[in-house]
């Protein structure tokens, strides 16, 4: 497989590239991405892909169907970009102020156009049906996958694939897990309402003030009483805001943070203590208070198969494989795998030389060894190959 595979994609890689310079010197915000909407649609018009129109929005979803019986096979680029300021020395970087391809949503864009080439320029590779979900707002609340499962984006689908490029990672290691890959995200708020008062006078006052220290204590408490000492989890109160006069007692003291766990079901318990722990304790103070618990992404947890199929992959064309302690970062790809099994892996894309000194990901200087996009060309192939057999 490893040299039919490497044939066909270096007959794209030039487009990749032109994708890739493209799109990462005109990045766009999360939900505001039109211009690289219609982008990716202008050049899968011309393909001969059909567009799905009824996911709206600034997603792209196309669809290529080779008439031929087959699984119906994902695959899924994020196509965002953050709010930083690019100084690297690119020639290509980003010439939209205070906006850049800093996680390199770029590079997986690219590539997925280039693969969508390849398969049309070779049907007889193509069983089945293909689709090529290019996905807006991976990095912002609520995420644009949400909103495409709910819409119906997998309800066909019987798999699907999703990488990432790896900036920090030697060139060419492929990371994935069988199990979670990234963690359940949310974050919470709780404002603590009193009375307040003259600091003279405190008992004709409703001081939330040490009420709110007193149940930031008791939060930072909720892990070690409420969830197994086996789970990998975080709760932690990232912040306390309220009064700024010493003689005047404040109203309201806000507090929160934020909540990370690769167990889904452990979140939605962690958070509904959050919120009785909360009531329970200002109300034994005389305070009230409001509580904003907002889920994030839920973990993205990697099904044994079709995981076990990408090393696979991976290893027949040559890459190293290898495993790690899941990431307590969010990644919308989740909401895909609640729908249908599938795996979401890194491509490492650092210069193997150096790659204790490459830029991390939302950096500034953030960049992505050009290399690396063959190989996710390669590896999308590949796994598509594995999927589906090679043809006749």
């Amino acid at each position: 497989m490893k040299d039919f595979v490497k044939k066909l994609a270096a007959d794209y890689t030039a487009l990749q590239l032109t994708h890739f310079h493209h799109l990462h010197a005109y990045p766009e915000l999360s939900f505001e991405e039109h211009k690289t909407s219609a982008y990716i649609k202008k050049h899968l018009a011309e393909l001969g892909i059909h567009i799905l129109e009824e996911f709206g929005g600034t997603n792209v979803v196309g669809l290529l169907d080779s008439g031929r019986p087959g699984p119906t096979i994902a695959f899924r680029a994020d196509i965002d970009a953050l709010p930083v300021q690019e100084e690297t020395d690119l020639p290509y970087k980003s010439v939209i102020p205070g906006v850049m391809h800093a996680c390199g949503h770029d590079s997986h864009t690219a590539t997925l156009l280039a693969f969508a080439a390849l398969l049309c320029a070779h049907p007889e590779l193509v069983k089945g049906r293909v689709k090529f979900i290019f996905q807006c707002a991976e990095e912002k609340l609520p995420g644009g996958a949400k909103g495409l499962c709910e819409n119906g984006v997998m309800d066909d689908v019987d798999a699907i694939y999703g990488l990432h490029c790896a900036a920090k990672k030697p060139l060419g290691e492929i990371v994935a897990n069988i199990g979670p890959h990234s963690a359940c995200i949310g974050v919470y708020e709780v404002t603590v309402r009193g009375k307040g008062g003259h600091g003279s006078s405190p008992h004709e006052a409703l001081n939330p003030v040490p009420v709110a220290c007193m149940l930031a204590t008791a939060i930072n408490q909720l892990l070690a009483e409420k969830a197994s000492p086996l789970e990998k989890a975080v709760l932690t109160v990232s912040y306390i805001r309220g009064g700024k006069y010493p003689n005047i007692i404040p109203s309201a003291v806000t507090l929160g943070g934020n909540l990370r766990t690769f167990n889904n079901e452990l979140t939605v318990s962690l958070f509904e203590q959050l919120q009785k722990t909360c009531e329970g304790f200002c109300g034994a103070y005389g305070c009230t208070c409001d509580v904003k618990a907002t889920f994030g992404y839920p973990s993205t947890v990697n099904t044994e198969a079709q995981t076990l199929l990408v090393r696979q992959a991976a290893e027949e064309m040559g890459y190293p494989w290898k495993t790690t302690e899941p990431k307590l970062g969010g990644e919308d790809f989740s909401y895909y795998l609640l729908k249908k099994p599938g795996s979401f892996f890194d491509i490492g894309m650092a210069d193997p030389k150096q790659p204790e000194e490459a830029a991390p990901h939302h950096n500034c200087k953030f960049q992505l060894d050009e290399r690396g996009l063959a190989i996710a060309l390669e590896m999308e192939l590949a796994v598509y190959l594995k999927t589906v057999g090679y043809p006749q």
